[in-house]
């Protein structure tokens, strides 16, 4: 496989979390990849036990945005500076995220779940969603050279999603829990155990300690030649 990029698009800068152990899996095979936030987080709570004032939030998430990315093995980021719950789908963005997927020509794009419960991430999708599907048009040329990318997913939200794709992360669960204590001002304990709880509910499924838990992207089935090349997968 030349190209090895992969983007992952999110609202947050913390939104990484529910698809972390993957992505340092992928990270650890060799991927490039790229997170794509769309905001810096600035109307969000604040969890921390430091004194802050509440102006700080948006530099004090993107340092640990910043320091996140680096223990997953993400190799670009890129934020976008889009307002914070005020953000939507127009053609504008869409415009922009194709641009991205032209540029990077990604194997992978990763995104949020497109009936998540938060309004951020549910618009994102959408976004996203329109983008993938139109960067492969022959359409936009000013954007880029088109290039259909060959898989599409939504990762879990915190409101479980169905699941089409079980990925185990049990070596990772350990690293997870660390990237956990960079997101001071956004993990207590009852959201802590809430992020576990749901990637130990999916490693049961897969008789592991810890999985995470992927749906394919709208219009984006998978292309195989044949069956067993899912089999060989489960065999390994």
């Amino acid at each position: 496989m030349k190209n090895k990029n992969i983007i992952l698009f999110t609202a947050h800068p913390d939104d990484h979390l529910l698809c972390a152990g993957t992505l340092m899996k992928l990270a650890d095979n060799g991927f490039y990849i790229i997170e794509v936030v769309f905001t810096s987080g600035e109307k969000s709570v604040w969890y921390g036990k430091e004194k802050f004032k509440k102006e700080d939030l948006k530099k004090q998430r993107m340092k640990e945005w910043i320091l996140a990315r680096k223990f997953i093995g993400i190799k670009e980021g890129i934020g976008l500076g889009l307002k914070d719950s005020e953000f939507t789908r127009d053609l504008k963005t869409v415009h922009l995220v194709m641009k991205i997927i032209r540029k990077y020509k990604p194997v992978l794009v990763i995104t949020h779940y497109y009936q998540d419960y938060h309004r951020d991430h549910n618009e994102v999708s959408k976004i996203v969603t329109e983008a993938v599907d139109r960067a492969g048009w022959g359409i936009s040329k000013e954007l880029g050279e088109s290039h259909k990318t060959p898989l599409f997913l939504y990762m879990d939200g915190e409101y479980l999603n169905r699941g089409d794709i079980l990925v185990d992360v049990s070596d990772y669960l350990e690293k997870i829990k660390k990237l956990m204590d960079i997101y001071s001002s956004q993990m207590n304990e009852r959201m802590r155990n809430l992020l576990l709880s749901i990637i130990t509910y999916r490693g049961f499924f897969m008789v592991a300690k810890a999985a995470e838990s992927f749906e394919l992207g709208f219009r984006s089935p998978l292309k195989l030649k044949g069956l067993e090349e899912i089999l060989k997968t489960w065999n390994d």
